[in-house]
């Protein structure tokens, strides 16, 4: 795992080697538990139809976790708001792309990433400030349709923004287009393809996002 995360990470030219790496042991080091009865009875629900807010009958559904953090410390000098945007999001298939459809939220009893959380806790450089996971389906890459963090229940001052979740032939694509308003606007803007079952580290020097995709199989796959 360690390597794989080497080699996707990318650190900015601001950030310090040090916390870097400690971040990246970290991730290597958390462990993911199984899924939990809540996950499963939640793909059964969806599996079984269509309802208000949930997921057409068999598709694909899955679970996104994500960890935002901030850093303890944000340098006066360093100006830590310039970020390049839009990286790889890909090309807008169009107006009428589909959404995500959003099962639910998921309670912290189903989260995966808790080992992760302790870990920021206790390095003395970052600080969790949200912590959510949700089932969706994922709609075609280039759709640009998100789910808002509001819409998930993150409702931290000076939070704002979008998860993403798509699907290509050959990859899942995740990405966000998040804000931390801390005295200046810190932003993260990128779409990657990911593996899933596999943490991504989505980097600024001034705060992080650490997410997972989790496929889940419906009730009698």
């Amino acid at each position: 795992m360690l390597p794989t995360l080497l080699a996707s990470h990318r650190r900015s030219r601001n950030a310090p080697a040090a916390p870097a790496l400690l971040l990246l042991a970290l991730l290597a080091a958390a462990s993911v538990p199984a899924a939990q009865p809540a996950v499963a009875a939640a793909t059964a629900a969806a599996a079984g139809g269509s309802s208000s807010g949930g997921a057409v009958a068999g598709a694909q559904l899955y679970q996104v976790e994500m960890v935002v953090f901030r850093a303890s410390f944000v340098g006066a000098t360093e100006d830590w708001s310039s970020a390049p945007y839009g990286h790889n999001f890909g090309t807008p298939i169009g107006a009428n792309a589909p959404a995500p459809q959003e099962v639910h939220t998921l309670a912290p009893s189903d989260y995966r990433l808790d080992g992760v959380v302790r870990g920021l806790r206790n390095s003395g450089s970052w600080r969790p400030i949200a912590h959510v996971a949700w089932v969706q389906t994922a709609p075609p890459w280039g759709s640009h349709t998100g789910v808002p963090l509001s819409q998930l229940g993150v409702d931290v001052p000076g939070l704002s923004g979008t998860a993403y979740l798509e699907r290509a032939p050959q990859y899942l694509h995740l990405g966000f287009d998040v804000t931390l308003d801390a005295g200046a606007p810190y932003r993260i803007d990128e779409m990657r393809n990911v593996r899933p079952n596999e943490k991504q580290y989505f980097d600024h020097p001034a705060f992080g996002i650490i997410a997972a995709v989790y496929p889940l199989k419906h009730a009698g796959r």
